[in-house]
């Protein structure tokens, strides 16, 4: 199962209680949709160069980054730590999506335009082969721990690192946390799966909402 099936059936089957949430300007954000590639880095230079008074990047639908997630999630680090930047996201982020938005001085998860739950997946750095669709490769224990720990320390410890730590047991990279803006049917919003391909359920591992782990949640 290639991972935008994984993400429609994540979509489908866990369905949130939606709440009310502070209202959203989207004003002065810089927006990328899908797949995160170097390119975005380049056009959000740009675009800086054209309105200096950008002052955020909203990541929209994303499975994480084309290729080179490493190296992507480092150059908008660098972005966001040079002007403090707050990232929003809405619908899916999962992987270096995930990483770049927990890496924002505010990070905030607004409601999908569909309908359908905002959420993130954050698991393990992987090298994968471009032919594997799943996302089974060699676990990257350096460069996951290194963002893992910068993740920790931008939510002020409010995201742990042995909450963070669970995404080793993940199977694939249809496994890992899953971090919903609104909560499921059980009424819990931080998940745990060790793979949606192979349909293993995504069970609660946390009595944690998105402002417990410094999240915020906005319309």
């Amino acid at each position: 199962m290639c991972l935008q099936k994984i993400f429609v059936f994540i979509l489908v089957t866990l369905i949130p209680f939606f709440v009310a949430a502070e209202g959203f300007d989207s004003q002065n954000k810089f927006e990328i949709a899908g797949a995160i590639t170097i390119k975005n880095v380049v056009d959000f230079d740009r675009a800086l160069k054209s309105n200096s008074q950008l002052d955020g990047i909203i990541l929209s639908n994303s499975f994480g980054a084309a290729d080179n997630g490493v190296e992507i999630v480092k150059e908008f680090k660098k972005r966001i730590d040079e002007r403090k930047l707050n990232i929003y996201m809405k619908g899916y982020c999962a992987s270096a999506c995930a990483n770049i938005f927990l890496l924002g001085y505010k990070r905030v998860m607004l409601a999908n335009p569909s309908g359908k739950p905002s959420m993130l997946l954050l698991h393990p750095v992987r090298k994968v082969s471009p032919e594997n669709i799943n996302g089974v490769g060699q676990i990257q224990v350096f460069f996951t721990d290194k963002i893992n720990q910068e993740i920790s320390d931008r939510s002020e410890g409010k995201i742990t690192i042995e909450l963070l730590n669970r995404m080793y047991d993940a199977d694939d990279g249809s496994g890992g946390i899953f971090i919903l803006r609104d909560a499921n049917s059980e009424g819990k919003y931080v998940l745990f799966s060790k793979s949606i391909a192979k349909r293993i359920r995504a069970t609660p591992i946390s009595q944690s909402t998105p402002e417990d782990l410094g999240i915020m949640v906005a319309e």
